[in-house]
C-alpha cells in the first residue's frame, strides 16, 4: 500500500497536475490534513494512498478503470489506479446533479426529479430552461473539472456528455463531498431534494447515494455518489474506459470496492 499526495480541487497543487488553473480561495485553511499520518501534505492538500490490490476487481471483471473514495472527514483519499484518476473525461449523465441543483436554485425547475434519472431529454431540457451562460457561471461556482461548457456556436450541444467538458473521478469525489455535506454554495433545502433524488439504499446505519451513467456507447462510464455512516461520510466516484457495459455493471463494481474497503456491509458489495 502505497501512501501518495494530490491538492485538492480548490487548490493550487491538484490544478499543477492536471495542467490548469484553479485559484485558492481566501482564508483557505493549510496545514496537514487530519489522519494523514507521514502522508500529510501541507497547503490544503489532500493525503492520499494507493490501494494497487484493489485492481484486481476490474481485472477480474474483465475491466479498465479507476476508483476514488473520499474521506470527507479526515479530507484523506484512497486511490485505485492514481494516473486515471486524474484523468478527465465527459463526466456524462453524472452531470444531472449538477443541472438540477442549478436548475433548482434559479428557479428553472422545482422538483430534482425532473432532472436527475429523468432521461437525456429532460436535462437537455432543463439545461436550456437555465440558459448555457447562467449555467456556465454555476460551473465555474462549483469549480466543476475543467469548467468548459463550450459555446453553442462551436456546435457544443450536449457538453457534458461530448464535451468539451471534463472531471476527473478525484474532482467529482470533492464535488460530491460538498453535496454530501450540504456544503455548495446553493440553498441547503436543494442540495436536500438531491439527497432524496439519489438515495439508492438505507440499510443499518448508512445511507447510500449514487448516480450511475455506464451505458456504453462508446462513452466512458461512471458511478459516482456517497456513503453515510453515522458522523462519518465518504463520496467516491469509479469510472471504467468505454466499452459496453450497463449501469448495473458500474455499480456493481463499486458496491464490491466499496465493501473492499469497508464502507459498505460485505453483502451490499456482493456482485
Amino acid at each position: 500500500m502505497r501512501r501518495i499526495g494530490y491538492a485538492s480541487v480548490a487548490g493550487a497543487a491538484l490544478a499543477a497536475l492536471l495542467g490548469c488553473a484553479a485559484p485558492r480561495e481566501e482564508g483557505e485553511e493549510s496545514g496537514p490534513a487530519p489522519g494523514a499520518g507521514n502522508a500529510a501534505a501541507v497547503g490544503g492538500d489532500v493525503a492520499a494512498v494507493e490501494r494497487a490490490d484493489l485492481a484486481g476487481v476490474f481485472e477480474r471483471a474483465g475491466a479498465a478503470g479507476t476508483f476514488v473514495l473520499y474521506d470527507t472527514r479526515d479530507r484523506t483519499s484512497v486511490l485505485v489506479d492514481p494516473e486515471r484518476a486524474r484523468e478527465r473525461a465527459v463526466p456524462g449523465e453524472t452531470f444531472e446533479l449538477v443541472t438540477a441543483l442549478v436548475a433548482l436554485q434559479t428557479g428553472a425547475v422545482s422538483d430534482a426529479g425532473a432532472v436527475v434519472g429523468a432521461g437525456g431529454a429532460a436535462h437537455r431540457d432543463a439545461v436550456e430552461r437555465v440558459g448555457r451562460d447562467r449555467l456556465a457561471t454555476w460551473v465555474d461556482r462549483f469549480e466543476y473539472g475543467d469548467r468548459d461548457t463550450g459555446a453553442p456556436e462551436d456546435g457544443s450541444g450536449d457538453f457534458w456528455a461530448r464535451g468539451p467538458l471534463g472531471v476527473s473521478a478525484v474532482e467529482q469525489t470533492e464535488f460530491l463531498a460538498g453535496l454530501a455535506r450540504r456544503e455548495l454554495p446553493v440553498d441547503a433545502a436543494h442540495q436536500e431534494a438531491l439527497h432524496a433524488a439519489t438515495l439508492v439504499e438505507e440499510g443499518a446505519g448508512h445511507t447510500l447515494h449514487g448516480r450511475a451513467a455506464c451505458d456504453g456507447d462508446g462513452a466512458p462510464g461512471w458511478w459516482v455518489g456517497w456513503v453515510a455512516a453515522g458522523e462519518r461520510t465518504h463520496s467516491f466516484a469509479l469510472r471504467l474506459e468505454p466499452g459496453e457495459r450497463g449501469a448495473g455493471d458500474c455499480e456493481a463494481l463499486g458496491r464490491e470496492l466499496l465493501a473492499a474497503l469497508d464502507v459498505l456491509p460485505r453483502e451490499s458489495g456482493t456482485r
